[in-house]
């Protein structure tokens, strides 16, 4: 399994396309939009704001980005024969998705480390040790709900329907659940809709961290989430076995 493990973790990280998307964009995109923003801050302390605020989103951008990317790639895997040509393992198929999740929550951490870098050291964002280790270890937990909902993807789309989904949803993530725009200057429908994103309480899960509010309901709405995306998942993957092609 370790092995496994480390065979797909390097297959991944080989990919010019995860790094581009999920670290380098979400760190450039961090400075950007802060120094638009923070640049018309009154004081210090407004600007400290916008670049915590905007460093958060990016973080969760990267976060949800990696761990979708990570794991709707068992569509590609499937349609490849990779997945056919693993059964001549001696693993079981639980153990090859137990692989996959775990490859998909170490392949977030760069994108939270390297933001998270970013927003100390080019954009000043002010946070005591503390706090910074907590909000890496729960933007880090709080992917497993964008980890399942690859995982969901990856059993239920083809290859081609796979790869236009993870484009088009992380965009729908971001924009709708606030990550590129505040919620709070949304029309009061759309934030509605925003409410109901699992990127938006992922997104406040990482703001009450850095603001000295509770996680708590962030939390247990994530976790919601994650348990509805795996279940439907392990539903999937009833009906699609790993290896099979098509159907």
């Amino acid at each position: 399994m370790t092995a496994l493990f480390v065979f797909q973790l390097r297959r991944v990280l080989r990919s010019w396309q995860y790094l581009f998307f999920t670290v380098l964009l979400p760190a450039l995109f961090t400075v950007f939009f802060t120094k638009i923003f923070g640049g018309q801050a009154a004081s210090p302390g407004e600007y400290q704001e916008y670049a915590q605020d905007y460093m958060v989103s990016m973080m969760c951008y990267g976060g949800l980005g990696a761990a979708l990317g990570a794991t709707i790639r068992l569509s590609f895997d499937r349609a490849s024969g990779w997945l056919r040509q693993l059964r001549v393992l001696p693993l079981p198929g639980r153990t090859v998705v137990a692989v996959d999740v775990a490859v998909g929550m170490v392949l977030v951490l760069p994108s939270l480390v390297v933001v998270a870098l970013v927003g100390r050291f080019v954009n000043d964002v002010q946070l005591g040790i503390g706090t910074w280790a907590t909000l890496l270890g729960v933007l880090w937990l709080g992917s497993a709900a964008f980890v399942a909902l690859g995982m969901l993807l990856g059993l239920a789309l083809e290859e081609k329907a796979a790869g236009a989904a993870i484009g088009i949803l992380s965009v729908v993530l971001a924009a709708l659940g606030g990550l590129w725009i505040p919620v709070w200057i949304f029309p009061d429908g759309l934030q509605v809709v925003a409410r109901a994103m699992p990127s938006y309480w992922y997104g406040e899960l990482g703001r009450d961290v850095v603001t000295g509010g509770s996680p708590a309901m962030a939390a247990v709405v994530l976790v919601g989430f994650a348990a509805l995306f795996a279940v439907a998942a392990v539903g999937v993957g009833a009906r699609r076995p790993l290896h099979a092609v098509a159907g």
